[in-house]
């Protein structure tokens, strides 16, 4: 990128940064702390992790290690849907994003606009690259390890770097399509189309989702993020009762969200179904069924935005007068339902045997659990957040619910009894912290007296 400033504009812009950051980092800091941590804990931890899959696996390594140009085209097409994904992603969210107040006060000034944007450019471009080099390192690095050719390390390394930069150049013209030219390599003239407005936007609603997280509130950050487009008129809901009136509330919610159910839907069947298979539960390896049981869990807190509606109003009267235990039951079966059918027809297709229908209990037990621990989660203890990191603990209380599911995933292959145990445990734990937010402890009567 030409640098067309004069020593002047320079100047001021690192006046400004001395100003913005009073001595105590720069610009670049956090994109150089993030690159550090991922040469330092991505390739040891990825190259080990990569390792255990490949000795795990020594048919799939086999088929590497005879197959390279396939593989290395496996590769290339997986870097382009990547690259794909990118492009479509920078118009939510771009590269080129510094804060709100860098944005108002260095930005909105008459330096030129690819100086004031250039290290938040550089930042982008660092973090995407190493990200993608230290991934491309770590695999070939594991399976050099379990016996594979060394060789691999540098192919890797070479097709990460290329891979990195292609990704965040595509991500750059995703930010920039409708504002500029977007065919070149020269990204200066990108840069100075970026509208101040729309910078300034994006930059604000990622600051909305970091608070968010921060604050454990996932459900606020997943709606900034990603802003739901109903397709259905709001319509009248048909009367069938107290208890049936409540699911088909819930499937008008789902139908009113078009694309986005549907992909809930989708991902939710296939997860199930894959966590289920005879492949997977006889799995040599211990990581799989965690993994794909975090999936589901995933994919079934996007279906059941009924129980999140009824425990952002815990503390209020309910519409139909229903208990709070029978209105999330309710809100709840229809998903768990359909999940311990897919669950059973697949383990019994695939050749579980008796062993299907534990596995879906289990399956399902689990999930109403940690749906229910999502749908109470709320914010931190503050004396959580005052303690220590707060920023951290306010990520972990955050994801507490998934690393329940985790826990219990590990747990899940101890056995179908202790499947069972552990599914009936976690659904005590929602159970209870849904129980704190309807019923709260209640003072004695002799100490009101």
């Amino acid at each position: 990128m030409a640098d067309v400033a004069t020593k002047d504009e320079r100047e001021r812009l690192s006046d400004a940064y001395e100003l913005r950051f009073k001595g105590e980092g720069g610009p670049l800091s956090a994109a150089l702390f993030g690159a550090y941590l991922l040469g330092l804990l991505g390739v040891v931890y990825g190259s080990v992790l990569s390792h255990y899959v490949f000795d795990t696996y020594p048919a799939d390594k086999r088929w590497i290690v005879h197959n390279p140009l396939l593989s290395i085209a496996a590769v290339i097409v997986i870097l382009c849907c990547m690259a794909g994904a990118a492009f479509l992603a920078g118009r939510t969210r771009g590269p080129v994003l510094p804060e709100p107040g860098q944005i108002e006060f260095i930005v909105a000034t008459d330096l030129p606009r690819r100086l004031a944007l250039r290290d938040s450019w550089r930042g982008a471009q660092l973090v995407v690259i190493a990200t993608l080099t230290c991934l491309g390192v770590a695999v070939p690095a594991g399976l050099a390890l379990s016996g594979g050719p060394g060789i691999g390390v540098l192919i890797g390394c070479v097709l990460g770097l290329l891979g990195g930069i292609v990704i965040v150049q595509c991500w750059l013209r995703g930010q920039v399509r409708g504002h500029g030219p977007i065919g070149g390599f020269a990204t200066g003239p990108m840069l100075d189309s970026l509208p101040h407005q729309e910078l300034l936007t994006q930059s604000l609603m990622s600051e909305a989702v970091t608070t968010a997280l921060v604050a454990a509130d996932t459900r606020r950050a997943r709606a900034q993020a990603f802003s739901l487009k109903l397709r259905r008129r709001p319509e009248r809901i048909r009367i069938a009762g107290r208890y049936f009136t409540v699911v088909i509330a819930d499937v008008y919610g789902l139908l009113r969200t078009g694309v986005s159910s549907l992909v809930w839907l989708v991902a939710a069947i296939v997860t199930v179904g894959v966590a289920s298979s005879a492949s997977i539960l006889h799995a040599k390896s211990v990581l799989l069924l965690p993994v794909l049981l975090l999936l589901v869990h995933l994919s079934a807190s996007g279906l059941v935005r009924g129980l999140q509606s009824q425990a952002s109003a815990a503390g209020e009267q309910s519409l139909l007068g229903l208990p709070w235990r029978v209105e999330s039951a309710l809100h709840l079966a229809p998903l768990l339902v359909l999940q311990f059918v897919v669950s059973l027809l697949v383990g019994l297709i695939t050749g579980v045997g008796a062993l299907a229908v534990v596995h879906a209990l289990a399956l399902v037990l689990l999930i109403a659990g940690s749906q229910l621990l999502y749908a109470h989660k709320g914010p931190p203890p503050p004396g959580l957040m005052m303690n220590g990191p707060g920023r951290g603990v306010g990520f972990l209380w955050a994801i507490h619910p998934a690393l329940v599911v985790l826990a219990a995933g590990f747990a899940f292959g101890l056995g179908a009894e202790t499947a069972v145990i552990v599914g009936a445990i976690v659904l005590w734990l929602g159970h209870t912290r849904a129980m704190a937010r309807f019923a709260p402890a209640k003072l004695r009567d002799s100490m009101l007296s």
